[in-house]
């Protein structure tokens, strides 16, 4: 070749030299090729999947102009720090009022509403908007106009906005429908117009105005509804989420105390990027699939490099002729890092194909409604996060073996042709080969033992949740209830007469209810029937008081309980056993001495030794209608508990003693029981399913117009563990991979160091020793792999569970059970990834061996 034609190839050729070159090479061995490509393509596909899931669904610009200025703005109790930031009407009355950083201020509360359309009525997500979150988001309508000022005062028409969606699937794209009247939770609405295609803002279909009210402090025997608004804010230039913070958290205190209301242990102003508030409930779950991905990541890793540092070993004579023949040892380390990275950018290619089926399928896996997850798609950017990932793993999957080959390389290419001959090789090189192999096997191995731990505290969460003891059968109930304010009411400041019609009126429909209780409970496979302001496993504790015990000035000493008003029919319904005293009767209506029924866990809590029959409860310290400080409630009997096994990973943790369990006859302490409908349950023999039609009818002639929803008991319940059940199957399944490569490194190791000491092993046959010596000889080696791993495992997997232990049920992230379980798996699976090596070290023959020699 002339000079000429060198420089060309030094030059300006090489990579492409390299990479043809190694296509050939890895074509050559095509069983060593898939293997590499199936493991790099779960390792790729997987972690580009979590990226593409994480940018969707936290990173992604919100689909407003200039977003990074939209923040939440409200307030937090101190008792409940996670819970989402909220306002009053006078609290934004004020804000909007006094502060100066931001350039408009809104507030939602979402709700379900019924909308009658031409097909008959349906529900949809909704929410009363003050008109100033049109503006703030820069929505545009595509007919009529948007919300305005003045739809928001008290006596207004009553106007709605209905979405893009509503208007062509339930309107048929009617151009005429701005200006019509439509029923909305069968009320009469105008429609007012329709939003542009393409808006969209947390799911909400329908939206109507509410009215501010200037203060919502109630006079003498009025209320508030306070604390019911989600708060915007658009952010004027150059002003931070900090400094609004800081000008809230100013113009809220002077206001004084906060009207007092259930979580009144103190408030906490907040302004968060409105990106960050939705981004909140998901990051738990983001973080614990992120870490699983890059785990099976460096699993794939320390796999590939095992398999190319056997590789390269294998290939040590081929290489030495090549250094022999002129080639330099940089030249030599360029062209193994080129193959591994050819690997990796072709198991890319195959990892960005799986990511793009996992980001198609995860939206039908998750168990809860997450906003905006349907529309994550592997984009650009996604394309360009994989390729670089690919190349990245390729270098450090190729690194080991590039590295390997420069070290053994000292000696020079004579000595590795003069020993090649000997299968086994020098003792010193071999060592510096198993010690690679070995320590990738053990990081492969500890990181399985990881995610196996991790799974098992799943599972065992889910175990405990599904034998929690409820305390009744929830099988076979069906829960119904008419909503009549449709969340209308939140914000809201109710005068004297408007309190003493909602009293007359709740009074009245519970009996009309109660009437017709009698009807439902003949229906064929009925068992019992009754009602209640809040059923079984619907939390919301409330602070009561005790008579004759001093107030703690400590908001954390105050009693709490799950009060719920029920009908005399509610313990057969529910199982509740009797263990003193007596329950309600029909006699326990309005006008009778006051009286409550409390828990065994309640009575146990509070009073102690001391018998609870005759003691009296007393209402909180702020007022509701019908009752107030001044009014008490004689304990009359004590049941046994209900439990309600806590939602994992709420950030609302339950603090209630017990139950108190009120007359639904005598309107008080329960705040649900005026304004508010109670809810119908239905025990049944059978389907429960099947009274649907003849409890809406019932409800529907009580409360006419009203949105009437439905919903089987145990449904509920099994929301509540459909997480945990997400979060057992998905670190499972990661677990399961990376048993998976761990064994299957395993298996290389062990073959490539059996292959490596045949002559050894030879010889130890041709002495004397058995195949049950071989085997063990083997297997052990293996066992010590194992062992190493699992410990390693075990110490990491003690310090990463904590930050699971928000989302764990009845175990504690360090479980001697799960932890010995997982052990026994791991070392069955390994040691059966050893046994074929081990196998076919015992039948290899001494006389083979020595004429390879």
């Amino acid at each position: 070749m002339s000079r000429m034609g060198e420089r060309v190839v030094r030059g300006g050729e090489p990579i492409l030299l390299y990479v043809r070159q190694a296509v050939r090479l890895l074509m050559a061995r095509p069983f060593f090729t898939l293997a590499v490509l199936t493991i790099l393509s779960v390792g790729v596909g997987v972690n580009v999947a979590a990226f593409s899931l994480a940018r969707g669904l936290l990173f992604r610009p919100l689909p407003y102009p200039e977003p990074g200025r939209i923040v939440t703005v409200g307030q937090v109790s101190a008792e409940f720090p996670g819970a989402a930031s909220r306002l009053s009407s006078s609290d934004l009355r004020r804000l909007w009022d006094e502060a100066r950083s931001f350039d408009q201020l809104a507030a939602l509360a979402s709700s379900t509403l019924r909308l009658d359309g031409p097909r008959g009525p349906t529900s949809l997500p909704g929410a009363r908007v003050s008109p100033s979150i049109f503006p703030l988001l820069r929505a545009e309508p595509q007919l009529g106009r948007l919300l305005a000022p003045s739809d928001a005062v008290e006596g207004a028409q009553r106007m709605v906005v209905l979405s893009h969606g509503v208007w062509m699937n339930v309107f048929a794209s009617d151009p005429d429908i701005v200006d019509e009247v439509v029923a909305v939770n069968g009320e009469p609405h105008v429609v007012a117009g329709v939003l542009r295609d393409g808006f969209e803002f947390e799911g909400t279909e329908l939206w109507v105005p509410f009215a501010v009210s200037s203060d919502e402090t109630p006079e003498a025997g009025g209320a508030a509804v306070a604390s019911g608004f989600a708060g915007l804010g658009r952010l004027r230039q150059g002003v931070s989420p900090e400094q609004a913070e800081a000008e809230v958290r100013a113009i809220l205190d002077r206001a004084g105390p906060r009207s007092p209301g259930p979580l009144s242990a103190g408030w906490q102003s907040r302004v968060t990027p409105l990106q960050e508030a939705l981004g909140a409930p998901l990051r738990p779950v983001l973080r614990m699939f992120t870490a699983a991905t890059g785990l099976v990541l460096l699993l794939a890793c320390a796999n590939v490099a095992g398999l190319l540092l056997a590789r390269g070993k294998a290939r040590r004579r081929e290489l030495a002729v090549r250094s022999a023949l002129g080639a330099g040892r940089g030249r030599l380390v360029r062209q193994l890092l080129t193959e591994s990275v050819v690997l990796s950018v072709v198991g890319g290619s195959l990892g960005l194909a799986l990511a793009a089926g996992i980001v198609r399928a995860v939206p039908a896996w998750v168990p809860v409604d997450v906003p905006g997850l349907a529309d994550v798609r592997v984009d650009g950017l996604v394309v360009a996060f994989g390729v670089g990932l690919s190349i990245v793993v390729g270098l450090l999957s190729g690194a080991a073996p590039a590295l390997s080959w420069a070290r053994g390389d000292r000696g020079g290419a004579a000595r590795i042709l003069n020993d090649a001959g000997s299968p086994s090789g020098s003792s010193v090189g071999r060592l510096r080969a198993s010690s690679g192999q070995t320590g990738l096997a053990v990081v492969q191995v500890a990181l399985a033992v990881a995610l196996l731990t991790a799974a098992g505290l799943f599972l065992r969460s889910l175990v405990a949740f599904v034998t929690f003891d409820l305390g009744f059968d929830p099988n076979r109930v069906m829960v119904a209830r008419a909503d009549m304010m449709g969340g209308t009411g939140e914000g809201r400041v109710f005068d004297a007469e408007e309190v003493a019609a909602l009293n007359v009126m709740a009074r009245r429909s519970t009996e009309a209810l109660l009437m017709r209780m009698e009807r439902i409970a003949n229906l064929p496979d009925v068992r019992a029937v009754a009602l209640t302001t809040r059923p079984p496993l619907f939390g919301g504790s409330r602070r009561i008081g005790v008579a004759g015990r001093p107030a703690s000035s400590d908001p954390r000493d105050d009693v709490r309980a799950d009060v719920r008003s029920v009908s005399p029919g509610y313990a057969d319904l529910i199982g509740l056993p009797l263990l003193s005293g007596r329950f309600f009767t029909a006699r326990d209506a309005a006008g009778s001495p006051r009286v409550a029924v409390v828990s065994e866990s309640f009575a146990r809590g509070v009073f102690g030794g001391e018998p609870a029959i005759g003691r009296r409860l007393t209402g909180p310290a702020f007022p509701f209608p019908g009752g107030g400080t001044g009014e008490t409630w004689e304990i009359v009997g004590v049941v046994g508990d209900v439990n309600a096994p806590p939602d994992p990973g709420s950030s609302l943790p339950s603090t209630a003693a017990g139950d108190v369990y009120l007359s639904v006859l005598q309107p008080g302490m329960d705040s649900m029981s005026w304004g508010r409908t109670p809810y119908v349950i239905v025990r049944t023999a059978g389907d429960p399913f099947a009274v649907v039609p003849f409890l809406r009818e019932v409800l529907d002639e009580v409360y006419p117009g009203a949105l009437v929803t439905t919903m089987a008991l145990d449904a509920r319940l099994s929301a509540r563990f459909a997480r945990l059940r997400f979060y057992v199957v998905s670190a499972g399944v990661f677990g399961a991979v990376a048993l998976l490569l761990a064994a299957f490194g395993l298996y290389g190791v062990l073959s490539y160091m059996v292959s490596q000491r045949r002559r050894e092993i030879g010889v130890r046959v041709a002495l004397g020793a058995g195949n049950r010596a071989v085997l063990t000889l083997v297997l052990g080696q293996g066992g010590l792999l194992v062992g190493a791993g699992v410990v390693i495992g075990l110490l990491v997997s003690a310090a990463a569970n904590r930050v699971i232990e928000s989302v764990l049920f009845g175990v504690r992230p360090v479980d001697p059970l799960t932890s010995a379980a997982v052990t026994m798996v791991v070392f069955g699976v390994g040691l059966l990834a050893c046994w074929s090596p081990a196998r076919r070290a015992a039948r290899i023959d001494p006389m083979d061996v020595l004429r390879e020699t």
